[in-house]
């Protein structure tokens, strides 16, 4: 027990260090800002749609669905970037936010091979802007990272590139019993997203911040051990963070994507 919390320690110091995002309240790197920026040269497809690719922890409604009908932008502190687009609401500028199933590439007990064999058809057909990524919960069944995983998600992060589409990479939930094995996957999502300059949401990193020393199990992590817990999902205080599982995804990605909005997709 001792080793497994030095290593979330330590993983948790690397993500603070790393070159690529970080949750709340870090800035985007000037790398990966410039690397989005890259990403995106040339973008022909929707503006503002973003994908939804992953196990149940995406699949839930509990998670992103907010977007079409809550505004966060009220939560917001105050700094040099807009609390919500011009003229607009968040909810009519972020798209496919109620985008569920297999049709668009998410659904229960899904590992990156399932991800791997769907993605394409919602590149093509969607279009998105952006694709919020987290996989590997159920790929560690075993209670081990299975040896093709690191592979599997370089190529759904090679394929969202090719279709000019900005990746954000999520880290997976701690899960009780499986401590090692989520901070093997996780440290594989890191270092995909430190080296391709892409922006992380440390979700993982955030839920021992927040809840340290398995204080997350009955909190943000759900009392099975392995789902986000739901309540307020659009709730984004101080307190509810701490406390709803799905409102601390929610906020993380949003700010990442507010980010983006402002300083790469609408950058003039």
């Amino acid at each position: 027990m001792i080793k497994i919390c030095f290593i979330d320690k330590v993983l948790l110091l690397m993500c603070l260090l790393a070159g690529a995002a970080t949750a709340t309240p870090n800035k985007l790197a000037p790398e990966v800002l410039k690397r989005a920026s890259e990403i995106h040269a040339g973008f022909k497809g929707e503006k503002g749609r973003v994908a939804q690719f992953g196990d149940s922890i995406t699949y839930s409604m509990a998670f992103w669905s907010v977007m079409s009908w809550s505004d966060p932008g009220k939560f917001l502190p105050d700094d040099e970037m807009p609390k919500t687009p011009k003229g607009k609401q968040w909810k009519s500028v972020i798209k496919g936010a109620r985008d569920k199933g297999p049709k668009f590439a998410n659904y229960s007990g899904w590992k990156v091979g399932n991800l791997l064999k769907s993605i394409d058809a919602v590149l093509v057909r969607d279009k998105p802007e952006v694709a919020i990524i987290m996989i590997g919960t159920n790929d560690i069944n075993g209670e081990k990272v299975p040896k093709g995983y690191r592979a599997g998600l370089e190529q759904v992060v090679s394929k969202c590139l090719a279709a000019q589409c900005v990746p954000i990479l999520n880290t997976i939930p701690p899960r009780l019993g499986h401590d090692e094995a989520v901070a093997g996957v996780n440290e594989i999502i890191r270092e995909v997203a430190t080296k391709g300059n892409l922006p992380l949401a440390d979700f993982h990193a955030e839920c021992l911040r927040l809840r340290p020393d398995k204080s997350w199990v009955g909190t943000i992590i759900s009392k099975d051990g392995v789902h986000p817990s739901g309540g307020k999902t659009n709730l984004y205080d101080e307190k509810n963070l701490k406390d709803c599982g799905y409102a601390l995804r929610n906020w993380l990605n949003f700010q990442i994507y507010r980010q983006l909005y402002f300083r790469v997709f609408e950058a003039k």
